[in-house]
């Protein structure tokens, strides 16, 4: 998932709760009631992206995004400087790593200026929506500004696209006019790909029902599953979250098979790398007993081409 932090706070919290080292709110407001933009902490996983967006208007600016070290919890260490959040008993808190600033920061006010009409049809949309996605902005008295106190909130494609250019953040919106420069639109194409792909892993898990597919595997606990591309994505851009393009393994199945120890033939069958097999590998060995065997089987079956990919790139003929 992809996040949005909206803080207009330098110091944020102090210590190692200061920006970028986490992101925190309280657990509840004074009077002790829930606030969702502050629940939505719990939800961060490890490997989301946080966008963080900082300062107040006409100074505030997207300035980059961290990645999730650890899953959001709840805790009862307090933030060296709380601030006017002082008051709470216990906070939400997920850790982050590797922040990366943008090549050049995106004014808000511009964007809200210059993507006006694709973040007002977003607004429209979702008001409409069964379950209404919590956005940070709001439109009042004809125009858009930041929702007070919408803390982190999540952007999804179709907002990402709506505030930064359907083209995905090249340097001009559909007017022609510039929102952010190349290199920072080559860093947030790179953060809507990661979007693709945290998708494209929840179904590819949902599809097999969190389970490894590679015959004999009984490894069906979610935590220690991934969804591994069969052609790489960054092998075969028309092949990217196409669900055939996809396995569900485990963690040892799915080394072995990015490393090209196995792959597939067209009836889905294992085939053991020949040159691995003599080799003495005791990961090896524990794949030969299945050679041959074809893998469990889902709704969606792998597909020819992401085998070719590969077959090619590990060198395989089975």
């Amino acid at each position: 998932m992809i996040f949005l932090e909206m803080s207009r706070v330098d110091t944020h919290g102090g210590g190692t709760w200061a920006f970028p080292n986490c992101i925190w709110s309280p657990s509840k407001k004074k009077n002790g009631s829930e606030w969702p933009f502050w629940e939505k902490v719990l939800d961060v996983k490890e490997g989301d992206v946080v966008i963080h967006l900082r300062g107040k208007r006409p100074n505030a600016y997207f300035v980059g995004f961290s990645l999730v070290a650890g899953n959001g919890f709840e805790t009862s260490k307090r933030p060296p400087d709380a601030g006017e959040w002082s008051f709470a008993s216990s906070y939400y808190r997920a850790d982050l790593r590797d922040y990366t600033p943008f090549h050049a920061q995106i004014n808000l006010t511009t964007v809200f200026i210059e993507r006006r009409s694709e973040l007002e049809r977003f607004f429209d949309k979702n008001k409409t929506r069964n379950q209404k996605q919590r956005i940070f902005y709001v439109r009042q008295a004809g125009k858009l500004q930041c929702l007070n106190g919408a803390y982190l909130s999540e952007l999804d494609d179709e907002l990402l696209i709506a505030l930064f250019g359907a083209s995905m953040l090249s340097p001009q919106t559909s007017q022609g006019r510039p929102v952010a420069s190349v290199e920072t639109g080559t860093q947030l194409r790179g953060i809507q790909a990661r979007l693709g792909q945290s998708k494209f892993s929840e179904h590819i898990k949902a599809l097999y029902d969190s389970r490894c597919c590679f015959p004999g595997c009984n490894v069906d606990d979610d935590r220690f599953v991934v969804a591994a591309h069969i052609a790489r994505w960054s092998d075969n851009e028309a092949l990217r979250g196409h669900m055939g393009n996809g396995l569900c393994l485990c963690l040892f199945h799915d080394k072995a098979f990015e490393l090209g120890l196995f792959t597939l033939d067209e009836h889905h069958r294992v085939f053991v790398n020949p040159k691995e097999q003599s080799s003495g590998s005791a990961v090896v060995n524990a794949l030969v007993p299945f050679n041959g065997m074809e893998i469990r089987r889902a709704e969606i079956t792998p597909l020819d081409d992401a085998l070719l990919e590969h077959w090619i790139r590990c060198d395989l003929d089975p």
